[in-house]
């Protein structure tokens, strides 16, 4: 039997994201009625790591997650370091991309120079993950080493990581929209960002196991047109106070007003911002290999982005979205 859409049947989709503001269009196609329009049931869950999201998703415990493009680069070629023995170890792709702004390093509050942080402890994610090489880029390109002039420890997820800034727990680590401002209203100061460093670097995707999305395609394309649905919803400027209110009202996320505000405005801004038509973007694709092929693969060939892609639902959804 094929996996065509019946009207009056819900598909369940269990989806691992990381708490932040990427996971807004989510929001929007739940609340606007976009994923329930198109026959799906969306169940969010939130990750602390990384290691514990790829591994949920080659057990089966979720069906896509939003991750960093450099997770499933490198779950392919180290599944090792996502806790997933080599042998069981199943293709992942990403099929829908986005942006969740720029990366920025922030050192705690009473960290005002770079020089301050020779000799600290930085967190991250995982010490192996693509977050945590683009820190150590961006770092050694104002003159500090891991290993030689600074430190990394565990610290989780974004906004566990801001929260260990704030405590004053690590020096320094990186963060993305909104907890970048929030850091800012903390007191942290910035001292580097992924916008000045690179002329493109692709900070998120929604990824799938490929055995799965050959067998669901029909699914994943409605998960795709949903999302669309819900940009096109929140790139219209008559929806902002609406939007904005998501961002309060969403426990995820609970924002304060000013910060709801300049979130909303960061992700539609056409410069950095989430894009309308969630690209996956194959420059910044390309930019996320070279710099794990410099720091976290030195000599392993990773390939071309055509690899760890599989967008024949986006297109479809594309498609389907030109045609109504």
């Amino acid at each position: 039997m094929s996996e065509a859409y019946v009207a009056n049947t819900s598909v369940t989709l269990h989806v691992c994201a990381f708490k932040g503001l990427q996971n807004l269009p989510l929001y929007v196609a739940q609340r606007e009625g976009y994923f329930a329009r198109l026959g799906l049931a969306v169940a969010v869950s939130y990750t602390a790591g990384s290691a514990p999201q790829l591994a949920g998703l080659a057990r089966g415990e979720y069906q896509l997650i939003q991750t960093a493009p450099d997770n499933v680069i490198n779950f392919d070629t180290n599944p090792a370091a996502f806790g997933v023995a080599p042998a069981d170890a199943p293709h992942v792709v990403m099929l829908l991309g986005g942006s969740n702004g720029p990366l920025g390093v922030f050192g705690r509050p009473g960290v005002a120079t770079v020089d301050q942080l020779r000799g600290a402890t930085l967190g991250v994610d995982n010490p192996t993950s693509g977050f945590a090489l683009v820190l150590r880029d961006l770092l050694l390109r104002l003159g500090l080493r891991l290993g030689d002039d600074y430190s990394f420890v565990v610290a989780g997820s974004t906004n566990l990581r801001l929260d260990a800034l704030v405590r004053g727990e690590v020096a320094a680590t990186i963060l993305y929209p909104p907890f970048d401002g929030q850091a800012i209203a903390h007191g942290c100061r910035q001292f580097a960002s992924s916008n000045g460093a690179y002329l493109a670097y692709a900070s998120l995707a929604t990824a799938a196991l490929q055995p799965w999305l050959v067998a669901n395609g029909a699914t994943a394309t409605r998960y795709c047109r949903a999302i669309l649905q819900a940009l096109r919803w929140l790139y219209d400027p008559a929806n902002a106070q609406a939007a904005q209110a998501i961002l309060r009202d969403e426990p995820a996320l609970a924002l304060d007003a000013a910060t709801a505000q300049l979130s909303l405005a960061a992700f539609v801004s056409p410069h950095d911002g989430f894009g309308i038509d969630a690209p996956l973007d194959m420059a910044g694709l390309r930019q996320v290999i070279a710099i794990r092929s410099a720091l976290g693969a030195p000599g392993l060939t990773l390939g071309d982005p055509d690899r760890y892609v599989n967008l024949d639902s986006y297109k479809q959804a594309r498609q389907a979205e030109r045609a109504s």
